[in-house]
This record gives structure tokens, sequence and C-alpha cells, in this order.
């Protein structure tokens, strides 16, 4: 059985959406940055909505504060995904 995004449960629709931003951003697509950014608005309420809808406005002209801001977000949205280490233990 194929799944649409709404079947999915909520998490899970936006982990999907988080990982397509991540492909998005590491492959230079920035329209494709701003769609997903546009789509994951919807799902939430202020202030995360406006923070994404002021990212799809920064895909258009300013890539060095949308990606920033993307990462910014990422962790709010889907905390449960994988985040860099920044440091080892000893």
């Amino acid at each position: 059985m194929e799944t649409t995004a709404s079947s999915c449960p909520p998490a899970h629709s936006i982990g999907k959406l988080c990982v397509g931003g991540d492909w998005a951003w590491a492959h230079g697509d920035v329209s494709a940055l701003r769609h997903i950014a546009q789509q994951l608005a919807v799902r939430f309420g202020e202030p995360t909505h406006c923070d994404l809808m002021n990212l799809a406005e920064l895909c258009l002209h300013d890539l060095d504060a949308a990606g920033a801001l993307w990462a910014g977000l990422k962790a709010r949205l889907y905390p449960t995904s994988p985040q860099p280490i920044a440091h080892r233990l000893p």
C-alpha cells in the first residue's frame, strides 16, 4: 500500500518533509526547499509558521540566510532527527 502525506501520521509527514528539505538544500534546489517550507508552514502555528514563511521568502533572494534559518528550524520542527555531534566524549 502506498502512503500519501495525508495518510501518514503528522510526525511522519513532517519528518519526510524535513528529509526532503535537507536533500533540497544539499543539492542546491532552493525552489524545492521553498516549496517544502510552505508545506511545513501550514502544519504549524506561530511563531514557527512565520519562520517557515520567512524561510520561503529567503529562498528567493538570500541563500546564506535561508541555509542558516533552515538549520535552526529543522531541529525545532523534528526534534528526533539526528543532530550533529558537537564534541566527542573522552
